[in-house]
């Protein structure tokens, strides 16, 4: 019998964690699963609970949380022989899209329980890991404003769709030059997102067509917009329709190294740090997830 370890965040969801926890912990019991709850306590908690669960003989380690939560916890599982597990109940739950967990309790259950193992890749953005997406420029901005705005909203999600509507406004391109190893292009770029996951931003579609296992980043890149067409560009960015457009530049690359004026800082899985210049790149097969069967 499998024994599970999760590691779970009570803060995940703006809160609403706590209940998804709690009803977790009855279903499993219920199921008599083998398991243990470990609950994160501070930012990097779940890193520390992952490798002392690998170090305790866990075959499953368990995100119960969100897009944070599974970075931190993965990279204490990453390059191990360990399952990554996935409860999603964060407000984004965009590495739960890609793998298509579904995020009703029991379903998401149900995929912990009788899924199939699979091998996917991560990334590297300078010295940083990522296990979805990274990337520089307006998602960038975006989270700054969204940030600006917390204090005054109810939710997250409130507070993201005005940070949305600040960067908008504050358009700002940046003069990139990027290198690929087959060339190197040069373009005026709103955005730039570079992954092994699909989605960003709490459901934005922004590589479409990419693999979580095929060893290649998916590169989207967003340029020479105005505020007009980028007002435009939005809804095909969240449905996944913008590949094919005149201002899209999408490539798959095992990695890609950027310069920008002025620099910006990058997002890694929704996290601000120290940006451009930066190199991403692929980490092929780092990490085993437990997926759907039909995934």
């Amino acid at each position: 019998m499998e024994r599970y370890c999760l590691i779970a965040n009570r803060t995940s969801g703006s809160g609403t964690a706590g209940a998804y926890i709690d009803r977790v912990r009855e279903l499993l019991q219920a199921r008599g699963v083998d398991f243990e709850i470990r609950e994160t306590q501070y930012p990097g908690h779940a890193t520390a609970l992952a490798k002392a669960a690998v170090d305790d003989g866990f075959d499953v380690i368990v995100v119960v949380g969100g897009d944070g939560t599974l970075r931190e916890t993965a990279m204490g599982v990453a390059h191990t022989d360990r399952i990554l597990g996935l409860l999603p109940c964060g407000t984004g739950n965009d590495y739960a899209r890609a793998l298509h967990i579904p995020t009703e309790t029991e379903a998401a259950l149900d995929v912990l329980l009788n899924g199939q193992n699979k091998v996917v890749d991560a990334g590297m953005a300078n010295d940083q890991i990522f296990f979805n997406i990274a990337g520089f420029g307006f998602d960038v901005d975006v989270l700054d404003y969204t940030e600006e705005f917390k204090p005054k909203c109810k939710n997250g999600e409130t507070a993201y769709r005005l940070g949305v509507l600040k960067a908008v406004f504050g358009l700002k391109l940046r003069k990139t030059t990027l290198t690929f190893p087959d060339g190197t292009i040069e373009r005026n770029v709103l955005m730039a997102a570079a992954g092994v996951g699909t989605h960003f931003g709490g459901g934005m579609n922004v590589l479409p067509e990419s693999d979580m296992s095929d060893g290649l980043l998916d590169v989207c890149i967003a340029h020479d917009v105005n505020r007009l067409r980028l007002l435009s560009l939005l809804p095909k960015f969240i449905k996944g329709k913008h590949l094919g457009l005149p201002v899209i530049t999408y490539r798959k690359t095992t990695e890609v190294s950027v310069v920008c004026d002025p620099v910006s800082r990058i997002e890694v899985d929704g996290e601000r740090m120290d940006g451009t210049p930066v190199t991403f790149r692929v980490l092929p097969g780092a990490l085993t997830v437990r997926a759907p069967k039909s995934n």
